[in-house]
């Protein structure tokens, strides 16, 4: 507040809160923020459940991870051609409608799901790579030539911003969900247990400890902590879908007036 009330009031102001008067402009933001808070959740979720789960090495998870990057620099280069001729607030919202059927395969993911969870993830940065390319794109043009580099950092911060939230929030979901939902055999030592019940990397920390079916039902809590935090990033994704196509509808393909 005390931030707001001093940029309202500076002559030449760090932030120009009359900026946000510009539903292009809050609206672009609001979908560059919310769009990184799934992907960022995601993406920190998804490269856990390749290694821990599924059991791949780092290596191996990285190369398993290049597919969904192909799919964003594609949808990032795409994304701006296609706006030439559609609308871009509709082509976000068809983008970030196929990021939806991703939050849904990983929101049905089941422990041995590495090709629906994978292919998850491209869907999710199919969307990112759109938004973040067109997103930017309509915040700086919804500003006045004078304030373009505030309006291009807002489009910067607010991404940043954006993944940091979605792995404290995705992040923190899914370990709630994992210590409610995985047990400890009676008679385990405290220390032992206490890694269990922390999180995953805890439990296969000493996995020569306790027995197998324990560590399957640690990652069969874990795999249900992400389908938790897909579903509820997937249901925020389906608002932003609708903002992008309904708030965003009036701005023209890009080069037209």
């Amino acid at each position: 507040m005390a931030f707001v009330r001093r940029q309202r009031r500076l002559p030449a102001p760090l932030l120009d809160m009359t900026l946000f008067r510009s539903r292009a402009f809050s609206a672009a933001l609001a979908v560059l923020l919310i769009g990184l808070v799934g992907v960022g959740g995601a993406m920190f979720l998804v490269t856990q459940y390749l290694q821990l789960v599924d059991g791949l090495s780092p290596a191996v998870a990285g190369l398993w991870m290049g597919p969904p990057a192909l799919a964003m620099f594609a949808a990032a280069i795409g994304a701006p051609i296609l706006a030439r001729r559609v609308r871009p607030g509709t082509v976000m919202a068809a983008t970030l409608g196929v990021s939806l059927a991703g939050y849904g395969l990983l929101a049905t993911a089941g422990t041995d799901s590495r090709i629906a969870v994978v292919t998850g993830f491209a869907f999710v940065y199919l969307g990112l790579g759109a938004i973040a390319a067109l997103g930017t794109d309509i915040v700086v043009g919804a500003a006045p030539p004078a304030n373009s580099g505030s309006a291009a950092a807002m489009s910067k911060t607010v991404q940043e911003l954006g993944i940091a939230v979605g792995v404290a929030v995705l992040g923190s979901l899914t370990t709630a969900v994992y210590r409610a939902r995985v047990d400890v055999p009676p008679g385990t030592a405290p220390d032992v247990a206490g890694a269990v019940t922390d999180s995953l990397a805890g439990a296969l920390s000493v996995a020569d400890q306790v027995p197998a079916a324990t560590i399957a039902q640690a990652q069969a809590a874990f795999t249900g902590g992400l389908n938790s935090a897909a579903l509820v990033a997937g249901l925020a994704i389906a608002v932003v879908t609708i903002v992008s196509a309904v708030v965003l509808r009036h701005i023209r393909p890009i080069g037209e007036q």
